[in-house]
């Protein structure tokens, strides 16, 4: 098959794409929401992303690696970039697969392969439709979520289902380490078996419900973070579960300060507490002779620091340049 990838980064299906026996024609990298285009880097920038760059293994970016691959790439804004759906039509793709993706694709584009365009979407469709499964999943704690792979129509992962499957995880389990399970093992595997069944003529796609059993999951804002850990009513568990898994990016508390400012907490374990009137705020960020702890109305959460170059990189480069 000869196969259009449309990915943020060098994702996790982008090798196992490239290693399998199918042609990879191109690459769109699907810009992040809210990108603006600017040719004023200034020396500073220029200088921490080769510092960046030092502490990596391969290619720094998606960019990069299709030209060490030689794969023709494109960084797209919409399905309307100008010459977008002529120079897909000149390649002639066979399937254009996608993987996260911040904007919906457009019929002038997911209707041009032959054997039409298809989604990796980390929930169990119809549950979980929307840009930000992974969040509203830990948010819901729901410990069996699922993969699907599903053809792409004008609809917000409405597209008939090809294959899915669900992957148990245990209570706490880290972003990183959920997503390589679901998305790595899993997702990777359903994503080359269905290539292969279209290839072969060999699917049975299964239409969609009209209405999904669970909300959108949709990106929250950044004035919702503070907000969005029921404090006073979830048990430490819970709480526990959410902070752990979204580690990297959520400020649902305050992050560390000083000489620390740009790192962020490291979420250990929990320790629950006998009795349930503690005499901390809930939410808040202290210190005893174990060290930080965030207090929950039954327990602490046990909070750790470990200075990352990485994060003191994105605070120097702020957020002018995506690191």
């Amino acid at each position: 098959m000869n196969i259009i990838l449309i990915t943020q980064g060098i994702s996790r299906v982008v090798q196992p794409l490239l290693y399998s026996e199918h042609t990879i024609l191109a690459i769109l990298e699907s810009a992040p929401r809210g990108y603006v285009a600017s040719n004023k880097i200034t020396n500073l920038q220029r200088k921490l992303v080769n510092l960046k760059n030092i502490f990596k293994s391969g290619p720094a970016t998606l960019k990069d690696l299709c030209k060490e691959k030689n794969i023709p790439y494109c960084l797209m804004t919409s399905s309307d970039d100008a010459g977008l759906e002529d120079w897909i039509k000149l390649l002639s793709p066979d399937l254009i697969v996608v993987f996260s993706m911040s904007q919906l694709l457009r019929e002038n584009i997911f209707r041009i392969p032959r054997c039409g365009t298809i989604n990796l979407h980390a929930s169990f469709l119809p549950e979980y439709r929307g840009p930000n499964p992974d969040f509203w999943q830990y948010y819901d704690q729901i410990l069996n979520p699922g993969v699907t792979v599903h053809f792409v129509d004008a609809g917000e992962d409405t597209g008939d289902v090809i294959l899915q499957e669900r992957v148990s995880i245990t209570l706490g389990t880290k972003s990183p380490a959920r997503l390589d399970k679901l998305i790595g093992e899993v997702g990777v595997r359903l994503l080359l078996s269905t290539i292969d069944a279209i290839q072969t003529d060999s699917i049975n796609p299964k239409p969609q419900p009209a209405a999904s059993p669970t909300v959108r999951a949709r990106n929250i804002k950044i004035d919702e973070h503070a907000n969005i850990i029921n404090w006073r009513e979830w048990p430490i568990e819970h709480i526990w579960h959410v902070m752990r898994g979204t580690e990297l990016w959520l400020n649902c508390i305050e992050q560390p300060s000083g000489l620390f400012r740009g790192q962020r907490w490291i979420v250990g374990d929990y320790q629950k507490a006998k009795t349930k009137n503690l005499t901390c705020k809930a939410g808040s960020v202290l210190k005893d002779s174990a060290g930080f702890f965030v207090c929950c109305r039954d327990g602490k959460i046990r909070l750790s620091r470990e200075f990352s170059v990485k994060s003191l990189l994105r605070l120097l480069f702020h957020s002018k340049f995506k690191l």
